[in-house]
C-alpha cells in the first residue's frame, strides 16, 4: 500500500463553468470555495462548452489530475444539454486511455462550486486519489502518443464522436438506427486508435525522415500496420519518400488542396428493357459490348460497384489477359450506346430476364466534387477496389460514372442469413445484458428462435469478419441462449394476440407445419389475419419433428414455441392430408389465400441393384420413425450392421440415430471428399465422435442379399470437373470394388416434395418444385402463394423461414389489391452479396489492427457414455456470463454510421440518406458474364514457407501495381526487397507488365507455383467469386 502522506499534492486543473464557480456562489449567499494552491482554476462560459483538447492540453502543460465540475441539468438556464459534457469527456477519457494515461486522472463532477461543502469534499477525494496513483510520469507527459492525442482532439472524426454520442445511443441515427453503450465504445475506440496511430507517424516524420522500421520502434506498432499508414500518406500525396544505402526514407510534407473539378455523373438506365446483357465489367465482357453497340445493338453493363474505372475493369478474369481503350468506352457511355446499371445485384436469372437490385448511390448530381463530405466523414475501411489503401463511407470515383457514393453496409451476418436477422443488433443486446429486447429483435424477422438457436446451419457466421482474427461469433448459440433465457425466467412466450382490425374477416388456409407454415402463419396472424394450418402428420413442426433428432431438437422446445404461435389465434388440424381428408379446391373455394409449405418428404431413390430388399430405407422415413416412435425401430437395428448413402444432414442425423439404437457399426458412404460434405462440420464432428465410419470417395453401386440385405458392393471415386451444383463431379475409378457387410441400408441422398395433390395450372419447375414470383412467392394460380422446400427443393430452416415472411407479405398484398415491387424480406438490406474479398480485407484495416484477440466461447456437451445410450440434447448452451463474454467480440461491423455530418456540411445539399433500392428487369436476347476474382490473404502453402522466412511478406497482384504507380518497391516489413516473387501457376500478360516495371527499378522477379526465396511475394492465385459462379450456372 502507497504512503500518501509522504507525497507532494498533486497538480490538479480543475475546469468549471463560471456562473457556478463564481457569480453562482455569490448569488446563493455561500462563501466561494478557497482553492489549494496547488489547484489551478480555468473558467469557461458553461460545462457544455469543454472540449477534450482542453483536458489533453493540461497533462501536457503538467498537470496530475483534471476535475471538469458540470452543474446539475435543468439547475441552469444555460445549459442546453448536459450530455454534450458527458461525451466530450468519454471522448477524452479514450484519448487519455490510447495515450497510456490513467483515465482516473480525468474526473467529471455534477456539482457547483455554490455547494461549498460538498465540492470541497470531491476535491479532497480526488486529491486522495491522485495521491494513490502517484505524479504522472515525466515520460508520460512529454510522449508521443499524448501530443498525438492532443492534435487529434480537434480532428473532424473525434469531435463528431464526441458531439454525436448522444444522438447515436439514444435518439438514433439518420437511418433510426440506435447503439448500444458497447457499440459506441467499439466505434469510439477503434476511430480513436486511428486516429492516433496516423497522427504518431505524422509527428515522426514532420521532424525528420526516418524507415518504417524506426517509425514502427518510436510508436511501438507492427511494421505491416506502419506500412499501411504510409501507402495511405503517399496515395494523398501527403508523404514523400527516397531511398537510400538500400533503405527508404519517409517524410511528411502536408496536406495536399484538392482541386475542385466537378464531375460528370448520373450514367445509367434504371428502368430496364431489352437487348443484351454483360454481368461484371471485366476487358472481355466490355470489348464486346463496344462491338454489339457499334453494330446498334442495345446493351446493358450491369456492375457491383458504383463505378466503373480501371481498378474496377482489373478485377476480373478477363481483364487478367487483355487490354481495354478505356476512354472508347467511356466515350461510348457519354453517347448513350452503352447503358449501365452500377452498384447493383443480380438477383436471379429466369428464361433470359434478369432481375436486378440497384442499390442507392445516396448522393445526387447537384455534387459537384468538393470532398468536403470525405473530409468529415469518421469512418475509415479498407478500399474495395485498391485494398493497399484506405477510403472513408463516403468516398469519390473518377469512373463511369463518376462521382461520390455514400456507402451504407449491412453487416455481413446479417447478409449471409436468409431471413436477414439482425444479428448486429440483437447481439449488441446481449452484450448489455438486455436479453429480453434481444429475443425481441430477432423476433422482428422469425418465430422460432430457440429452434434455430439449435439447427441452424449458421451462414451468418461464415461470413463473420471476426473470422479474420481468430473465429467468428457464435451467433447461433446466442439465439438458443437468449429463447432459453426468456423460457426459464418468464415461463411463458407471449407473441401477443391477434389485434382487431380489417383483416379479421379474411381467412388463409396453410398447408403444412414446417418452418416455412409456421411463419406465414405468424405474421399473418400479427396482421390480424385468421388463419388455418393442415397437416398430414400425426404432430405439429413438419421436417423439425420429424426430421431432425431430439438430440438437436428437443420436442418440449419445438412444442413450445409452436403453441406460442397457436396462442395467437392460429388454428392447427392435424392428420388431415389434402387432396385426400380435403380437396385443394375447397381449399381455394373457402378461404381468401392459400399457402403451400409441404416439405421434402419424400427420399430420392439409389437406383441401384437391390434397393428393393428388406433393409433398405428412406432416411426421412427412417427419421419420422425415429421421432414418433424411437422404440418400435430400436430392434431392428440393436447389434445390427448399418450403412448409410449420402453426405448431408439427413445422412449424418441417420447415423447417428443408428448408433442411438444400438448398432455395433455404422458406415456413412459419401461420393465427395469432406471437403464437399454439405452436412455442417460440427455435426460430422459429432458424427465421429459417437463412433460413425465415414468413408469419403466411395458410392455403392449394388445392395447385396437374399430378400433380406445382406452387404454393400462399393467403388471408389476420383473428383472431375466441377458440375452444376459447383461442386466437383465424382469419377469411378477402374478396379477399385470392394464390400462392406450390412444388414441395414439407409438411403440419405436427397429428398423431394409430394406435390402431387396440385392442379395442373400451378407451373412447376423441370426439378417438380413450384414457379413463384420471387418478390411475393404468389404462384401461376390467382390467391395461391408456395414457399420453403416446395419452391427451392430440401433447404435450411432459416431458408424456409425467410420464405414463409416473404408469403405473408405477398398474401397480405394480394389480399388489399397491392402491388409489391421489392422482396419485403430484402429490403432495407445493403449489398445483399457479402463476398470472400471483404472479410479477407479485414486483415488490412488499420482500424481494427488494435483489436485483441478473444478466444471464442465454446458450450459444453453431455458426456460420451450419454449420448451414445440416449437421445438427450447434446449441446448443454451458454451460461449467462459466457453469453455476454461472446457477445462482446462482435466488431458492430458498419460502413456508414448515419451520424449525418456529411449531410450537414455539403454545400450542395446532395446527399439523401432516405434514397431506396430500385428493382430493375431486363429481358435478355444474350447473356455474357464474366467473373470478378479475389486473392484470399496467405494460403496455407504461403504461411508454411513464411515459417522458413519470417522476411517475407505477402501482398497481392493488384495490390502491387498500385504500390508501383506510387513509384515505390517494399516490403509490408519496409524492407527494400531484392527480388519479387509471384506466387502463381504461371504467367499471364498481367504479370508479364509488372515484371517488365519492376526491371525498370532495378528489382529482380520470378514466377513460382507454391514458393519462393524472395523479399516480397506476390499472391496471385486466385478464386472466382461465389456470386458470379452462380449467375453462370443460371445463365
Amino acid at each position: 500500500m502507497s504512503n500518501t502522506s509522504n507525497m507532494t499534492e498533486p497538480k490538479i486543473v480543475a475546469i468549471l463553468c463560471n456562473w457556478c464557480s463564481y457569480a453562482g456562489a455569490d448569488l446563493a449567499g455561500v462563501n466561494r470555495f478557497q482553492y489549494p494552491p496547488t489547484i489551478r482554476i480555468i473558467r469557461v462560459m458553461c460545462s457544455t462548452r469543454v472540449e477534450p483538447s482542453f483536458v489533453l492540453k493540461a497533462f501536457l502543460r503538467g498537470a496530475d489530475g483534471v476535475l471538469v465540475g458540470g452543474c446539475h441539468l435543468g439547475d441552469c438556464h444555460y445549459v442546453t444539454g448536459n450530455y454534450y459534457t458527458i461525451g466530450k469527456i468519454n471522448m477524452a477519457k479514450r484519448l487519455l486511455r490510447h495515450a497510456g494515461i490513467d483515465e482516473r486522472r480525468l474526473r467529471l463532477e455534477w456539482v457547483s462550486a455554490s455547494e461549498g461543502e460538498r465540492f470541497a469534499n470531491i476535491v479532497t477525494e480526488f486529491t486522495e486519489e491522485l495521491k494513490e496513483l502517484g505524479p504522472l510520469p515525466e515520460e508520460q507527459k512529454n510522449s508521443l502518443a499524448l501530443k498525438a492525442a492532443y492534435n487529434i482532439s480537434f480532428s473532424p472524426r473525434i469531435r463528431i464522436i464526441a458531439t454525436k454520442e448522444r444522438m447515436l445511443t439514444t435518439e438514433g441515427n439518420r437511418y433510426g438506427e440506435i447503439f448500444t453503450s458497447h457499440e459506441m465504445e467499439r466505434l469510439a475506440n477503434a476511430i480513436v486508435y486511428d486516429e492516433l496511430n496516423e497522427e504518431m507517424i505524422r509527428l515522426l516524420i514532420k521532424e525528420k525522415m526516418l524507415t518504417l522500421e524506426e517509425i514502427a520502434k518510436e510508436t511501438g506498432l507492427r511494421e505491416e500496420i506502419v506500412f499501411r499508414y504510409l501507402m495511405d500518406f503517399l496515395y494523398r500525396q501527403e508523404a514523400t519518400f527516397k531511398e537510400e544505402n538500400g533503405k527508404i526514407y519517409y517524410r511528411y510534407e502536408g496536406k495536399k488542396e484538392k482541386k475542385v473539378e466537378p464531375f460528370i455523373v448520373g450514367y445509367g438506365d434504371g428502368n430496364g428493357g431489352e437487348g443484351i446483357a454483360f454481368i461484371g465489367s471485366g476487358v472481355a465482357n466490355l470489348k464486346k459490348a463496344m462491338e454489339y453497340a457499334e453494330k446498334g445493338e442495345e446493351v446493358f453493363v450491369i456492375e457491383r460497384f458504383p463505378s466503373i474505372n480501371m481498378n474496377v475493369i482489373r478485377k476480373h478474369v478477363s481483364s487478367l489477359n487483355d487490354e481495354i481503350d478505356f476512354q472508347k468506352f467511356r466515350k461510348m457511355v457519354e453517347e448513350e450506346k452503352i447503358k449501365l446499371i452500377t452498384n447493383a445485384y443480380v438477383k436471379e436469372i429466369s428464361n433470359r430476364t434478369l432481375k436486378i437490385i440497384r442499390y442507392p448511390t445516396r448522393i445526387s448530381n447537384a455534387c459537384n466534387n468538393c470532398n468536403i463530405c470525405y473530409e468529415v466523414c469518421p469512418i475509415k475501411i479498407v478500399d474495395r477496389e485498391r485494398s493497399l489503401f484506405s477510403r472513408k463511407a463516403v468516398y469519390g470515383r473518377d469512373g463511369v460514372p463518376s462521382t461520390y457514393f455514400l456507402e451504407k453496409e449491412t453487416p455481413f451476418c446479417q447478409t449471409g442469413c436468409p431471413a436477414h436477422v439482425d444479428v448486429r443488433s440483437y447481439v449488441a443486446k446481449i452484450a448489455e445484458g438486455k436479453f429480453k429486447e434481444s429475443v425481441e429483435i430477432i423476433r422482428e424477422r422469425l418465430p422460432l428462435p430457440a429452434v434455430l438457436g439449435r439447427v441452424c446451419p449458421h451462414p451468418c457466421e461464415q461470413m463473420c469478419k471476426r473470422s479474420k482474427i481468430e473465429k467468428p461469433i457464435s451467433i447461433r448459440l446466442l439465439k438458443r441462449f437468449v429463447a432459453d433465457w426468456e423460457w426459464e425466467k418468464e415461463g411463458k412466450i407471449d407473441l401477443g394476440k391477434m389485434p382487431s382490425n380489417e383483416n379479421n374477416k379474411y381467412k388463409v388456409a396453410v398447408i403444412g407445419s414446417g418452418p416455412a407454415g409456421l411463419t406465414v402463419a405468424y405474421e399473418l396472424a400479427r396482421k390480424g389475419y385468421k388463419v388455418t394450418i393442415f397437416d398430414a402428420l400425426p404432430v405439429a413442426g413438419g421436417m423439425l419433428a420429424v426430421g431432425i433428432p431430439p438430440y438437436r431438437l428437443p420436442n418440449d422446445v419445438l412444442e413450445r414455441e409452436i403453441n406460442a404461435i397457436l396462442e395467437m389465434g392460429v388454428e392447427l388440424k392435424l392428420n388431415t392430408t389434402v387432396g385426400k381428408d380435403i380437396s385443394f379446391e375447397e381449399l381455394r373455394k373457402n378461404y381468401d389465400a392459400v399457402f403451400i409449405g409441404v416439405g421434402a418428404h419424400k427420399s430420392k431413390k439409389l437406383n441401384i441393384e437391390g434397393e428393393e430388399l428388406n433393409g433398405v430405407i428412406p432416411g426421412v422415413d427412417f427419421l419420422r420413425e425415429v421421432n414418433i416412435s424411437p422404440e418400435t425401430v430400436r430392434a431392428v437395428f440393436t447389434g445390427g450392421k448399418v450403412v448409410v448413402v449420402g453426405g448431408g444432414d439427413v445422412a449424418i442425423d441417420a447415423a447417428r440415430c443408428a448408433i442411438r439404437l444400438g448398432s455395433e457399426e455404422v458406415t456413412i458412404l459419401y461420393r465427395r471428399s469432406r471437403k464437399e460434405m454439405p452436412a455442417r462440420e460440427e455435426e460430422i464432428k459429432f458424427a465421429e465422435e459417437e463412433g460413425v465410419t465415414i468413408r469419403y470417395l466411395v458410392s455403392p453401386v449394388k445392395i447385396v442379399g437374399d430378400e433380406r440385405v445382406k452387404g454393400v458392393e462399393c467403388i471408389e471415386m476420383e473428383l472431375g470437373e466441377p458440375d452444376e451444383s459447383g461442386r466437383r463431379k465424382p469419377i469411378p475409378k477402374k478396379g477399385s470394388e470392394f464390400f462392406i457387410e450390412a444388414d441395414t441400408v439407409i438411403s440419405a441422398i436427397g429428398q423431394y416434395p409430394d406435390l402431387s395433390f396440385l392442379p395442373n395450372e400451378i407451373k412447376k419447375t423441370k426439378w417438380g418444385t413450384i414457379v413463384v414470383d420471387t418478390n411475393t412467392a404468389a404462384t401461376s394460380m390467382s390467391g395461391v402463394f408456395a414457399g420453403g422446400d416446395a419452391v427451392v427443393g430440401p433447404s435450411i430452416v432459416i431458408e424456409a423461414v425467410a420464405w414463409g415472411r416473404r408469403a405473408a407479405y405477398g398474401i397480405d398484398a394480394y389480399i388489399h389489391g397491392k402491388e409489391v415491387s421489392f422482396d419485403p424480406v430484402e429490403e432495407d438490406v445493403n449489398r445483399l452479396i457479402a463476398y470472400r474479398e471483404d472479410i479477407e480485407n479485414l486483415k488490412r484495416n488499420v482500424v481494427l489492427s488494435g483489436v485483441e484477440e478473444e478466444e471464442r466461447k465454446e458450450v459444453e456437451l453431455i458426456p460420451i457414455d450419454e449420448r451414445l445410450s440416449t437421445f438427450k440434447e447434446v449441446e448443454k448452451g451458454f451460461s449467462e456470463k459466457d453469453a455476454v463474454e461472446e457477445a462482446k467480440r462482435c466488431l458492430s461491423c458498419r460502413e456508414c454510421i448515419g451520424c449525418g455530418i456529411c449531410g450537414n456540411e455539403c454545400p450542395q445539399n446532395a446527399i439523401d440518406y432516405n434514397e431506396k433500392e430500385k428493382e430493375i428487369e431486363i429481358k435478355a436476347k444474350e447473356i455474357h458474364v464474366d467473373p470478378e476474382i479475389y486473392f484470399e490473404s496467405g494460403g496455407n502453402e504461403h504461411n508454411e514457407h513464411n515459417k522458413h522466412n519470417e522476411h517475407n511478406a505477402h501482398i497481392n497482384l493488384f495490390e502491387l501495381e498500385d504500390m508501383l504507380s506510387l513509384g515505390i518497391v517494399t516490403t509490408p516489413d519496409g524492407k527494400k526487397p531484392e527480388k519479387v516473387v509471384f506466387i502463381s501457376d504461371g504467367k499471364n500478360k498481367y504479370i508479364e507488365r509488372l515484371m517488365e516495371e519492376l526491371k525498370k527499378k532495378g528489382v529482380k522477379s520470378e514466377v513460382t507455383k507454391v514458393s519462393g526465396n524472395g523479399a516480397l511475394i506476390v499472391n496471385c492465385k486466385f478464386k472466382e467469386s461465389e456470386y458470379y459462379k452462380k449467375l453462370k450456372r443460371r445463365k
